[in-house]
Parts: structure tokens; C-alpha cells; sequence
């Protein structure tokens, strides 16, 4: 299959499009309808992130950030996807088999992953025996067989013995390898294996007709599911009827898959959260009563003819908050291509997002006051291919920094090292975000 690389967000002419796609009409309608593809002024643009295989085409979209293609960036920031679902995954313990999604990459990559970590799916079978060299069954041993008693004592001749061993030739367990085969076969033509950071894996050459048809196979599934409670297992088991139910969508390589994001935005945030120490669900001291940091902005009231306060459902909410030395400090994640020298300034956040982050500080003022911080820091953190931290400036609104609220500081972030430190569950130092001023 041929790989191609596009940039998220960077405008393409269909024509640009066309010879990327082979020249394909078709591909290109397919790709313009159901990819995240925005078109703009007769110039097309991909919001996403990931991978999406179209027909015979496997298309890596890479973020807006990247000054080029790097197959072990994207390599990277293909990891930091998969972690962040993983983090976010449903067990499907209480979804019905017809409200699971498909998606056919995700599925593939998921049934590699979970049979690296648990193996084959199984089903045990207990073996029973009389002297055998199991595990001495005492309750059945005592209620059906006849002690020989000497000196008072009880001696058993024959002994009821159990132990159990995996089903090498259960259904679903033949099933499952025929599955992961089939999968690891698909994303190795597609060159995806070491994308995804996985291992080719070849368990059977069994075809899917030695199964059954179609519908004996899923009323297997469905009877299966009856018995079993285990949640792994109910999760493996959904998901292998899933790909079989959907097998013939794909089955002649005409389709469009994908694995990714339209909305990296959300990880990015996500990571920022993790890598420098989010506080706002920790529980603080404010007004003589322990609330979580969070809770400490209020909600907007609506009053009634001076009757009763009707509370709002929403209020001011950081993306993140954390404390440096006694300064408090507050981070927004902005994913932004930002262009700022001396020359031209573009790609930067609009006067909500500034008002917003000088309304932070305003917010939390009297927490702050209480608690004895000795100063506010206020920045946006902005993702950068490679190099180091850097503090460009600030941002300045005059009618709020007059109420002397911190200005809010704009620093660059090269994302590779985030992502690394997101993927080893590392924290980052405060101090490296060379923050101006602090103590």
C-alpha cells in the first residue's frame, strides 16, 4: 500500500490532493466526505491527527506544529493517541452488541495490543480425578469415599484430586487467533506494525468459512455472552463480534478507516495536565472548610425579583493550576500555530482566551490572598517542533492588567519532549518554563 504524509490544517488545492491520491476521483470524494476534511475558499484542509487508510492508501496526518514529516515523531505522537484512549476507554461491560463502534484500525490495533498483554482468549476446563496429581478436592474426597480408621483416626485410600487446564480447541479461543492473525497480516501490508509499535503475529491459517456462517458465528457470540462475567473477556468477546459482524466492509480493501483525533487539542491539554501536576481536583483550605481548588471559582448566580438565587450550571474553569515556591501559578494549553517575531504576528489566541486567563487570577484573588501565595504567574504553553522551552513575551490586555492582574506569559514548548514525558508518566519542573520574575 503507498503512505502518504499531510499536514493538519495546511491548505491543499484539490488538484495538490489529486496526485497525492493517485488521481483518484473516487478516493478523493471518499476521502472529502468522511475524513474531517474542511474546505475553504476551493483549498482543502485535514483536521486531524493520526492515521487513516483510504482504499489502498494509507494517509499519515501529522500535527500543524511539525516544520516536517519525521517517521519517529510521528511515531511518537502516535503512542501519545493510543494512551491517551486508553485512558479514556469504555469496557463495554453495560453496551448492547449494536451500539459498539467500528472502526477497523483502532480494533486491529486493539486486538494486538490486548493479546500481548493477556494471550489467547480461554476458557478452562476442570479436570477431576481419584489419585491424581492435582490439588486435593477435600470436600468431595470426604463426602464420597469411606476412610480406613486407625487408632482413631480417619486415613483416605482414595483421594478426589482437580486441576484445570486451557481448552486448546475451544471456539471462540480458535476464533480469537484467527482474528489477531488476520489483523497483524492487515497492518503489516498496510506498513503499519512498526508505526504502532508492534510485533508481526502469526497464530493460524484457518479461513473465517471453517467457522460457520455469519449468523452461526454471532449467535455463538450472543450464547457466549450469557454465560460469561468476566470483564476482560466480555470486552474481548463484543469486540470479536464486532469485527466479524463488520468483516465484509473491508474485505475487498474499498474502505476508509481511521485512527487518530479531530481534536487534538483535547490531548494536548490532557498531557499539560499530567506532565505539570494539575491541582484543581486536590482538596485545599478556603473560608474555614475544605473544598476541592476547582470549587473555589463559583458558579454565576441568576436572582429572581429579590426572591431566590438560581445557580448556573457553569463557571470559569483553568486548564490547569499548580503551585512553584509559594507562587501560584496558572497554565492554559493552547494548540496553536503560533508565527510571533518581530515582523508578523499570527496563529495567536483571540481576546477571549486572554480575557479569560487574567479572569483566572480575579477568581481565585481571595484563595490566593488567604493562603499567602507571594505572587501570581499567569502563560499560555504552546506546542514547537524541537528546541528548547522559550518565553516570547506576553500577552497584554490594559483595562485588566490595570487591575493589576499578571500579564499573561507565552511559552513555546517543544512538544517531543512533553509527549515523552506525558508517555514515562513523568512530571516537568515548574521552573523550566523560565516563568519572568519568580521568586
Amino acid at each position: 500500500m503507498k503512505t502518504i504524509n499531510i499536514r493538519e490544517l495546511k491548505p491543499y488545492t484539490k488538484n495538490q490532493l489529486l496526485k497525492l491520491l493517485d488521481n483518484s476521483e473516487n478516493t478523493f470524494k471518499k476521502l472529502i466526505n468522511y475524513a474531517f476534511v474542511n474546505k475553504e475558499d476551493d483549498m482543502y484542509q485535514f483536521k486531524y491527527v493520526g492515521v487513516i487508510i483510504i482504499d489502498k492508501l494509507v494517509i499519515n496526518c501529522y500535527p500543524k506544529y511539525f516544520t516536517n514529516y519525521s517517521n519517529d515523531n510521528f511515531k511518537q505522537i502516535i503512542q501519545v493517541i493510543k494512551k491517551y484512549n486508553a485512558s479514556n476507554d469504555l469496557d463495554y461491560q453495560n453496551e448492547e452488541l449494536e451500539d459498539i463502534s467500528f472502526n477497523l484500525l483502532s480494533m486491529m490495533v486493539f486486538f494486538l495490543e490486548d493479546y500481548y498483554e493477556y494471550g489467547i482468549y480461554s476458557n478452562v476446563e476442570n479436570i477431576l480425578e481419584v489419585n491424581g496429581n492435582g490439588e486435593i478436592d477435600w470436600n468431595r474426597t470426604i463426602n464420597y469415599t469411606d476412610p480406613v480408621i486407625k487408632d482413631s483416626k480417619p486415613y483416605y485410600v482414595e483421594l478426589y484430586t482437580k486441576y484445570k487446564i486451557d481448552d486448546l480447541y475451544d471456539y471462540f479461543r480458535l476464533l480469537h487467533e484467527y482474528i489477531i492473525t488476520v489483523c497483524s497480516r492487515r497492518l503489516e501490508k498496510a506498513g503499519l506494525l512498526e508505526l504502532f509499535d508492534l510485533t508481526p503475529v502469526e497464530l493460524t491459517d484457518k479461513e473465517l468459512y471453517e467457522f460457520g456462517e455469519l449468523e452461526f458465528i454471532l449467535n455463538k457470540f450472543e450464547k457466549e455472552l450469557h454465560v460469561e462475567f468476566n470483564s476482560h473477556k466480555i470486552k474481548l468477546l463484543k469486540s470479536m463480534h464486532t469485527f466479524i459482524k463488520q468483516q465484509n466492509s473491508f474485505s475487498n480493501e474499498n474502505y476508509l478507516t481511521l485512527f487518530g483525533t479531530n481534536s487534538y487539542h483535547v490531548i494536548w491539554e490532557a498531557m499539560l495536565k499530567k506532565v505539570f501536576d494539575d491541582k484543581l481536583n486536590s482538596i485545599v483550605e478556603f473560608k474555614g472548610k475544605k473544598t476541592k481548588l476547582i470549587d473555589v471559582i463559583k458558579k454565576p448566580q441568576w436572582i429572581y425579583k429579590n426572591i431566590y438565587p438560581k445557580e448556573a450550571d457553569g463557571t470559569f474553569i483553568p486548564d490547569i493550576v499548580t503551585f512553584y515556591e509559594n507562587q501560584f501559578i496558572i497554565l492554559d494549553a493552547k494548540y496553536y500555530k503560533l508565527n510571533f517575531d518581530e515582523n508578523n504576528l499570527s496563529g495567536q489566541p483571540g481576546l477571549e482566551s486572554i480575557t479569560k486567563q487574567y479572569l483566572y487570577e480575579l477568581a481565585y484573588r481571595k484563595f490566593i490572598k488567604e493562603n499567602n501565595f507571594s505572587g501570581v504567574k499567569n502563560a499560555f504553553l504552546l506546542p514547537k517542533y524541537g528546541g528548547e522551552i522559550e518565553n516570547l513575551g506576553i500577552a497584554k490586555l490594559e483595562i485588566l492588567s490595570d487591575l493589576h492582574l499578571e500579564d499573561i506569559q507565552i511559552i513555546m514548548l517543544p512538544a517531543g519532549e512533553i509527549n515523552q514525558h506525558y508517555l514515562d508518566n513523568k512530571k516537568m519542573s515548574i521552573k523550566k518554563l523560565n516563568l519572568k520574575f519568580l521568586i
